[in-house]
């Protein structure tokens, strides 16, 4: 987040897809009532500051690019479920984060339901198809630490005689989009009590899917672009740039000068203007995002010599 005297992301919350804005203040609203399961909640603007007033605080904590994520991923969620069933399964969102991957940990309203319209979503009758991952495709999102998992896998596929198994603490679906593209992957745990660190919802940034195995309806996966994927997911090499952010750490960082020319002055005005409707836009705000940052670069006063 990065501090800013423009108006925040109140004045923009019109802006946000309905389903979305519900989501969002019911997190909010049953966090400040100290709701059972809401204890998490946005937790991202609750972080070392007094509890937000209001929905445009909270979002103006969580800062441009983390909204613009939450934004992306109920983007693909709609064109997934066009009939918004997804998106209405989701009771709270908890902390936001991007690196790696980009998303937000969950809270459904029924486990059971979001599993059976993933499942529904595989035919494709009306948007995205959607796929379970392999035993070893969503072991990444077992819990605990990887090495924590894998013996336990391993056991499982033994038993099965490596035919396949079942994920031991969460299931996990995949968009079938394109391989080594942007696509949503989708985590619903399954012990009870539920854990918090199993259910996410959350974007690949190179997603490892090829395509989908008719008889068994789980997703294939390409060895190279899986290698690529799992390195950035796990290590964070190779993140993509992220343009809001970008901006934003170059104002602050520019903030005090008191010798920056003009054109940057009047840069920095238009953007704090421009920042929160790219936000509320989803992914083609983060894209137009871009341009703004070239224009950034292009205009930021260099560094003073010996500063």
């Amino acid at each position: 987040m990065t501090d800013s005297p423009d108006a925040g992301a109140g004045p923009h919350l019109t802006e946000l897809d309905g389903t979305l804005r519900e989501a969002l203040e019911r997190s909010l609203a049953d966090r400040l009532a100290g709701s059972p399961g809401a204890e998490l909640n946005l937790d991202n603007a609750f972080w070392g500051a007094p509890p937000p007033r209001d929905l445009g605080e909270a979002l103006t904590r969580l800062g441009p690019t983390c909204v613009n994520v939450v934004v992306r991923i109920f983007e693909r969620l709609r064109d997934i479920d066009p009939a918004l069933g997804l998106s209405r399964e989701i009771r709270y969102l908890r902390n936001v984060w991007f690196g790696g991957s980009a998303g937000f940990k969950v809270v459904y309203a029924e486990p059971a339901a979001v599993r059976a319209r993933l499942d529904d979503r595989f035919a494709e009758a009306d948007g995205r198809r959607v796929a379970r991952d392999t035993i070893l495709g969503g072991i990444e999102h077992q819990r605990g630490a990887l090495w924590g998992a894998l013996p336990g896998t391993l056991a499982t596929l033994l038993r099965s005689g490596f035919r396949g198994g079942e994920p031991l603490d969460a299931d996990s679906w995949r968009e079938v989009h394109r391989p080594d593209e942007e696509a949503v992957h989708i985590c619903v745990g399954k012990r009870e009590p539920r854990l918090p660190e199993l259910d996410d919802i959350h974007l690949d940034w190179r997603s490892p899917v090829v395509g989908v195995d008719e008889a068994t309806r789980r997703c294939r996966y390409g060895f190279f672009i899986g290698v690529v994927h799992w390195t950035q997911a796990r290590f964070g090499l190779g993140n993509p740039v992220f343009p809001l952010q970008r901006v934003d750490d170059t104002v602050a960082a520019l903030a005090a000068r008191g010798d920056a020319p003009a054109p940057w002055a009047e840069f920095v005005a238009r953007w704090r203007d421009a920042r929160w409707t790219l936000a509320m836009r989803g992914r083609d705000g983060a894209e137009e995002a871009h341009r703004w940052l070239r224009e950034c670069e292009a205009l930021a006063p260099p560094p003073r010599e010996g500063g």
